[in-house]
C-alpha cells in the first residue's frame, strides 16, 4: 500500500511537507497503475510548485515546499483531492492521510 501524507506546518514561513512511501500493490512493479497515477500526480505538482526540495529514492518520497503561496495552495489542494479520489477507487492499495 501506498501511504501519502500531506502535512500542514504552521511556521513563520509557511511551509507544507509531502510524504509518500510504499508500493500499492495492485500489480507488479512497472504495471501498477496506483503507483503510477500517484508518482504523476506528484511530479506534476512538485514541478508546478513556486518553491520546492524534493527527496525521493524511489520508495521514500519526500518534498518540503516553502512559502506556500495562494497558487500552491491551489495545486495541492487540487493534488489532495484527486489523491483522495484515487484512494476511494482503490483504499486496498492508497492511502491518504492530511495533518493540518
Amino acid at each position: 500500500m501506498i501511504q501519502v501524507e500531506l502535512i500542514n506546518s504552521h511556521s513563520e514561513d509557511y511551509k507544507m511537507i509531502i510524504r509518500s512511501k510504499g508500493h500499492a500493490g495492485y500489480a507488479k512493479k512497472g504495471n501498477d497503475i496506483v503507483c503510477a497515477a500517484v508518482s504523476v500526480l506528484l511530479e506534476h505538482t512538485m514541478q508546478n510548485l513556486t518553491s520546492v526540495r524534493v527527496s525521493d529514492d524511489g520508495v521514500n518520497y519526500s518534498a518540503t515546499i516553502f512559502n506556500v503561496d495562494e497558487g500552491d495552495k491551489r495545486l495541492i489542494r487540487a493534488l489532495g483531492n484527486t489523491l483522495a479520489s484515487i484512494a476511494n477507487q482503490y483504499p486496498n492499495n492508497l492511502k491518504l492521510i492530511a495533518t493540518r
